[in-house]
């Protein structure tokens, strides 16, 4: 055995040795696998048929059932994107490789759908969702792919030149839990040269497919691998070491901050456990850290990163706006407010309303999309409106037209809405969204407010009536 085949199995053993042991795999998965022998973990490996995953699956079925090996159960995975006239040859040549090889193959065809995304970032995105889903389906816990240390720096060198920050110039790390934590995904030859893994292949003979689109200077990381990189080469020779241990110094540093960014994030939240911020305690906060915890706390709820200008702006409201009503940044689909001292989020959606008219026959439920939710309309034993009278007119719900007055409790007047709002704590920037609900010149019912005790029974066959938002407030 060559001195370069026996590097590169150690190596790789090494690695998915310790990204097989049970400290490492998500809890998720290890729960789904108690009865299993935790010495036999499962594992998928993406394999396009190109040099780099074709080294890959040679080198992992070389070491599969080895005295000590890790590598037990293997499935070759290859996902039919349909975006090339070769894709037919390619997973045909996945195929046959595998068999010949004497592991399991899986193709997997998927529609690419470049909604709001480029085409190479919804092709990833459908090509990982397959991968999940053979693993989930076999029962496997890690989901190797081939990415070496070129690809780190290549990435490293796009991210830069996009203006990213420091997870963005990490890239992407060794290893990483995906499919909402239930896998591992592992990449075992990240510091592996391209230059080690050609060797290799040269040596083994191994026959791969080349994709003609590597070729295409046009897309940013060929521009990079084919010119950029071969005149750093050139310029500083073997810089690719050096460089690798930057960007783990950029990967430790992110770390550090993602560490700092959670102990904030813990002391500025609500103790109540709501998901809200406490907005005096964000402003304590160095400006960086006020940044970086609101980053934290976006990433939590889900929302795409924002960029630095919106953050910043973002902030500067928050420090700034005079009234709750008046701070208002939207960001991935979401509305940040401002209520009581807190910070919180909202889904984005227009105020503007028009009526809703209808004539109930006893359904449950009546869904009203203009204004994004459902009334529902249920059997009671106590109080509640009697349910002929309710049938015997139509219903409108409405927006609040002003110095409306409505009395939900018996022991208490009425009271203009804004007052009962107030009282309620509800927001002011959330009022427009609770409709009003009207039998006639009668306004029987307001959203979050309830039922006008006018107008309720306690004989017969009666009913409650409750307003259900499709999504409300973050935390409230």
């Amino acid at each position: 055995m060559q001195p370069l085949e026996r590097s590169l199995l150690e190596r790789l053993s090494a690695a998915l040795a310790a990204a097989a042991t049970p400290a490492a795999l998500p809890e998720a998965a290890l729960l789904a696998s108690a009865p299993r022998r935790r010495s036999r973990v499962p594992m998928v490996l993406a394999l396009s048929g190109g040099r780099d995953s074709v080294a890959l699956l040679d080198l992992a079925a070389r070491l599969r059932g080895t005295r000590g090996s890790p590598v037990r159960d293997l499935v070759a995975v290859h996902v039919h994107h349909g975006l090339s006239r070769s894709a037919d040859a390619w997973a045909e040549h996945c195929r046959l490789l595998a068999e010949r090889l004497e592991v399991d193959f899986e193709l997997v065809r998927v529609k690419v759908r470049a909604r709001g995304q480029g085409l190479e970032a919804a092709a990833r995105e459908a090509r990982y969702t397959a991968l999940a889903q053979v693993a989930q389906a076999r029962g496997a816990h890690l989901v190797l792919t081939a990415h070496h240390l070129d690809d780190r720096l290549e990435t490293f060198l796009i991210q830069w030149m996009r203006g990213a920050g420091v997870d963005g110039l990490a890239g992407f790390p060794a290893e990483r839990d995906f499919a909402g934590g239930t896998l591992r995904l592992v990449r075992p030859l990240i510091d592996t040269p391209r230059a080690e893994i050609e060797a290799y292949a040269t040596l083994r003979g191994l026959a791969y497919v080349d994709d003609e689109s590597n070729e295409d200077t046009r897309l940013l990381r060929n521009a990079l691998r084919l010119q950029v990189l071969p005149a750093m080469d050139a310029a500083r020779p073997g810089f690719r070491a050096a460089a690798a241990r930057g960007v783990d110094l950029v990967a430790d540093a992110a770390e550090v901050l993602r560490s700092v960014a959670a102990e904030d994030l813990a002391r500025c939240r609500d103790e109540a456990g709501a998901g809200t911020l406490y907005v005096d305690r964000v402003l304590t906060l160095p400006d960086a850290r006020q940044a970086l915890v609101l980053r934290a706390w976006l990433a939590e709820a889900g929302v795409s990163a924002p960029s630095r200008a919106r953050l910043v702006e973002a902030l500067r409201q928050v420090r700034e706006a005079r009234s709750d009503a008046r701070l208002l940044v939207r960001l991935g689909g979401m509305e940040l407010r401002r209520f009581r001292g807190h910070l919180l989020l909202r889904p984005e959606q227009a105020e503007a309303r028009g009526a809703f008219r209808f004539q109930w026959r006893g359904e449950r439920e009546v869904a009203v999309p203009s204004w994004g939710g459902v009334l529902r309309i249920l059997p009671c034993s106590g109080e509640g409106l009697p349910a002929a009278w309710l049938a015997a007119e139509p219903l409108e719900l409405r927006q609040r037209a002003g110095g409306e007055r409505f009395k939900p409790s018996r022991t208490r007047p009425r009271r203009t809405l804004k007052r009962l709002f107030q009282d309620e704590g509800v927001p002011e920037f959330e009022r427009a969204r609770l409709p009003l609900v009207w039998r006639g010149a009668d306004l029987i019912h307001v959203g979050g407010l309830g039922s006008d005790v006018r107008y309720l029974d306690d004989e017969g066959e009666r009913v409650q009536l409750e307003w259900v938002a499709d999504r409300g407030l973050i935390g409230f």
